[in-house]
């Protein structure tokens, strides 16, 4: 029987690891046990401390449902899902940046026409009218690819999030666009707006404790996918948010901040469906192809699900 030390204990976690461990889940666990190891004696942990951690995610486990979840806004704030999108996009040089997927992310938006206005009416905010191209790297238009698309209404918050001041209808605020032989897309929609991340919960502890904002610049969301290309997850922040440099989340890339333009073209208004003056956002977005990427749209769902299996 070995007595264990504090010198040993790692070791005798890896030597229970079974040498028929699948390699990736090897040496991610591997790893995780010495750096976790590591981080305890580096500031020499208290059992106390150790329960009040592990009654944290539990905490965090509760709260999440399947329109928030707690365990992505915990990796946001601590810039681990930023890190991860980081190194991911050394294998999409040359393909749209990516950004983060967020908590409030819902698979199964309704497919919508271009043009469709996924405010579903909101009169609250600034109009606005998005638009730009999906092109491959060597700036060919791409037919089929399908933009899902979601951002907070003007009041911050999201449709499914509680304690908002308006009541919204289901899947307000998102969407999914096809792209058609051009490559463009369009809708209409209100301009982003800055908002709070969550604090209700785990993570507004955090923020508080360490003395820390919780907002993060306006911006819309997009997931784009289709067979054959690497999917891109980003976000496209306005340029005039007083947070581009103090995102909570650490979300914010040079290339995906745009301006919004005030249009105040009468005709363009009546083309494009508004009553009055509205803001333009334009963006391409540049797809890498990737063979491996047969079912893109199943295989997203998955990978964003809230299933942990």
């Amino acid at each position: 029987m070995r007595d264990l030390t504090k010198a040993n204990v790692t070791d005798a976690v890896l030597d229970k690891i079974a040498d028929n461990t699948e390699p990736r889940v090897k040496e991610i666990i591997e790893a995780l046990v010495r750096h976790a190891h590591d981080f305890i004696r580096e500031v020499n942990l208290t059992p106390d401390e150790l329960l009040h951690g592990a009654r944290f995610i539990q905490a965090v486990g509760q709260i999440s449902d399947d329109k928030r979840e707690e365990g992505v806004l915990l990796g946001d704030v601590l810039g681990l899902s930023a890190l991860c999108e980081i190194l991911g996009d050394t294998v999409r040089a040359g393909a749209t940046e990516s950004s983060l997927l967020g908590p409030f992310y819902r698979d199964g938006a309704p497919d919508r026409q271009m043009e469709f206005d996924i405010s579903l009416g909101d009169a609250a905010g600034d109009p606005a009218f998005v638009s730009g191209r999906v092109i491959d790297t060597q700036g060919d238009p791409l037919e089929g690819v399908v933009l899902d698309v979601w951002q907070v209404a003007p009041n911050a918050f999201y449709e499914a999030q509680v304690g908002q001041p308006d009541e919204y209808a289901d899947y307000a605020y998102r969407g999914k666009f096809t792209t058609g032989a051009d490559g463009r897309y369009w809708f209409r929609t209100r301009k982003p707006v800055n908002y709070p991340v969550p604090t209700d919960g785990p993570v507004g502890t955090i923020l508080r404790g360490t003395g820390r904002h919780s907002w993060r610049p306006a911006h819309l969301h997009y997931l784009i996918y289709k067979n054959g290309y690497q999917t891109i997850q980003t976000e496209l922040f306005n340029s005039d948010s007083e947070y581009l440099d103090s995102d909570a989340v650490f979300g914010v890339k040079e290339s995906l901040i745009i301006p919004y333009t005030l249009n105040e073209d009468a005709e363009a208004a009546t083309t494009h469906g508004f009553d009055g003056p509205f803001y333009e956002g334009v963006y391409d977005f540049v797809m890498k192809d990737d063979a491996s990427a047969a079912d893109a749209a199943a295989q997203y769902s998955q990978r964003a699900s809230m299933s942990a299996d």
